[in-house]
């Protein structure tokens, strides 16, 4: 019996630790700017993990941020996987959007050098502070705080990092150290001796009016930290997962191929260069190359928003309406009236919407803001560039090749109407039915359809053609 029992033992010993070889690690990078493009990538990673029995999923950030509703669909995605452990290792920079998902995790480790913070929302690219709502402001430090303190980490560094009107102080209580508002600071004097709180003199990015920023370095003495570690090694080595199998996951095409689309910059540019596609066209008579290639790039920005789920049918309908009622406008109707601002008005407000993530009767003033901003400088962008274009352009061979210069003059010898119909100038008959303005009128033995420029006259009375313009037999009264 104590054969089989020292045996057993030594089977134990001699056995290897499966649990750890076998332990599972996801690495989901996130790279460049935050987008909804991304938002789908994070959730298939995400769910690969959980399906595949991850002990552990790690962030890799080096972001300058983007947009909040993208960050938080991506938090949606990460607090999916509970109780899977959650990672965010900040390998550069974790600004805005970045620090709201970092915040999102278990877990904050930062690399030598790295940074977190200034996660002040903008209204709209290249806003200011001062132009963006309070009210958001306001929501979305509230958001912050409370996704922070959800996660063990500090609410009032995060809201600091959001609004620069929070003043933090950092005190130390009988020994221990504290980060509070001027509010809670004032409270704790109430509580405690007045020897018994000091406040520590070096708080530099605490004060109000700035937003803050911390290095590496300073969010580990801040305990929003929990090491300097340098790379992906080091961070399954700290957490005790340094035998564990680590995969990888990678952006499919279409997934590089949506980002792409829907960046802040390459949408600017679909719409701009779209625009001015269409407004070239409406200088040139008939519809040719330009204006397809300008609706294409349209197509183009309205599919990479439909694929992330901000079109949808009612966008992509008011689209191809407004794209019908051009091609009527060019091809159907003579001239461009109603039809055709009809059809411009119904694409701008397709686009408009496609901007917004919310539904039309629940948008923030900063989300209508940042739509209004990208279409109308996308447009006034193509305007003057067609602009620039003619004037610098125009003695240019491919730009003539273009635009046809040459003037058809009467002088020259050409004539809107053959030269048999000019004959009947002159030429005096009566009206067989009311002109309103058109109607049918007899010369001779010869019945015409003929048009007065813009005068009623009545049956059975004498006309005159005063001029021929094609087809068209232009009267007046005699």
């Amino acid at each position: 019996m104590l054969l089989l029992s020292f045996l057993f033992s030594l089977l134990l010993i001699l056995t290897p630790n499966c649990e750890a070889s076998d332990a599972k690690v996801y690495l989901v990078p996130i790279n460049g700017v935050v987008d909804l493009g991304l938002s789908g990538f994070i959730k298939r990673s995400t769910e690969e993990a959980k399906d595949a029995g991850a002990k552990a999923i790690i962030f890799e950030l080096d972001t300058p941020g983007g947009r909040v509703d993208a960050a938080e669909e991506i938090l949606e995605h990460i607090r999916a996987v509970e109780p899977i452990l959650t990672i965010a290792f900040i390998n550069d920079e974790a600004s805005s959007a970045g620090a709201f998902i970092s915040f999102g995790c278990d877990k904050i480790v930062m690399s030598p050098g790295s940074s977190i913070g200034s996660a002040e929302p903008r209204s709209s690219i290249g806003a200011t502070s001062e132009g963006t709502d309070e009210k958001y402001v306001s929501d979305f430090r509230s958001k912050f705080k409370s996704i922070a303190e959800e996660n063990n980490h500090s609410g009032n560094l995060a809201q600091k990092m959001v609004d620069k009107d929070v003043e933090l102080k950092k005190v130390k209580i009988k020994g221990e150290t504290f980060i509070l508002t001027a509010e809670e600071l004032e409270e704790k004097k109430k509580e405690f001796k007045e020897d018994e709180i000091v406040i520590e003199a070096a708080n530099i990015g605490f004060q109000k009016g700035k937003l803050l920023n911390l290095t590496a370095k300073e969010a580990v003495e801040l305990k929003l930290s929990e090491a300097e570690l340098k790379d992906i090694k080091e961070v399954l080595s700290y957490f005790g997962l340094k035998d564990a199998v680590v995969t990888k996951t990678f952006p499919t095409w279409s997934e590089v191929l949506v980002r792409f689309l829907t960046h802040p910059i390459v949408s600017s540019m679909l719409l701009t260069l779209g625009f001015l596609g269409l407004i070239f066209e409406f200088r040139t008579p008939g519809w040719g190359i330009i204006g397809t290639l300008g609706l294409l790039l349209l197509a183009l920005f309205f599919w990479g928003h439909y694929l992330i789920g901000l079109a949808n049918w009612m966008e992509i309908l008011l689209f191809l309406l407004g794209v019908i009622a051009l091609l009527v406008e060019i091809f159907v109707i003579p001239g461009f009236g109603i039809i055709g601002v009809s059809g411009i008005i119904l694409i701008l407000l397709s686009i408009f919407l496609s901007l917004l993530k919310h539904g039309p009767f629940e948008v923030p003033q900063t989300e209508l803001k940042g739509a209004f901003y990208i279409v109308s400088i996308s447009f006034i962008s193509a305007f003057l560039i067609l602009l620039a274009s003619i004037k610098f352009l125009s003695s240019a061979p491919f730009w003539k090749g273009l635009i046809l210069e040459k003037r058809e003059t009467r002088e020259e010898g050409f004539t809107s109407a053959p030269s048999t119909l000019q004959d009947y100038v002159g030429r005096v008959g009566k009206t067989l039915s009311f002109l309103r303005p058109s109607g049918r009128a007899i010369f001779g033995k010869e019945i015409l359809d003929v048009v007065t420029e813009g005068d009623f006259i009545e049956e059975d009375k004498e006309i005159k053609i005063i001029k021929v313009e094609g087809a068209k037999f232009i009267v007046s009264r005699v």
